[in-house]
């Protein structure tokens, strides 16, 4: 939606004295488009690492490779509970895997985080300083 008709929106009382900011500042471009809403993919990642167990399953992977049993132990929650969240994560591509014997293992896969705090970024508006 376009400032404008943001503007149009308000009461006549509101209208008058956004407007009168507006022009004694030159705050804001009237026919600039205004986004509020995330990117599909943005909205995503942030409504799967909002749930608290599977941020803390991220966080305590970061740094280190651990199978369901003891992720379970670390967050006090029941082994199937937790392979249902590590599905979630790995489907969004945040989590590796890799199989020893009858265990599995799992660590936060860094780079593809990384994607999503930038696209996260990005969908802010946020630019990154030069040489970062």
């Amino acid at each position: 939606m376009k400032v404008r008709e943001l503007i149009e929106k308000l009461s006549d009382r509101q209208r008058k004295t956004v407007m009168g900011c507006l022009e004694r500042c030159n705050l804001l471009d009237l026919d600039e488009e205004i986004e509020v809403y995330p990117s599909d993919d943005v909205n995503r990642f942030l409504k799967i690492i909002s749930n608290p167990i599977r941020y803390g399953i991220l966080k305590m992977l970061m740094d280190r490779w651990m199978c369901v049993c003891l992720i379970a132990e670390a967050l006090e929650v029941d082994q199937t509970l937790v392979s249902h969240h590590l599905r979630i994560l790995k489907e969004l591509g945040i989590l590796e895997e890799k199989k020893e014997g009858k265990l599995r293992f799992y660590t936060t896969n860094k780079e593809k985080l990384r994607e999503y705090l930038d696209a996260l970024l990005e969908d802010l508006g946020y630019e990154s300083p030069k040489g970062s």
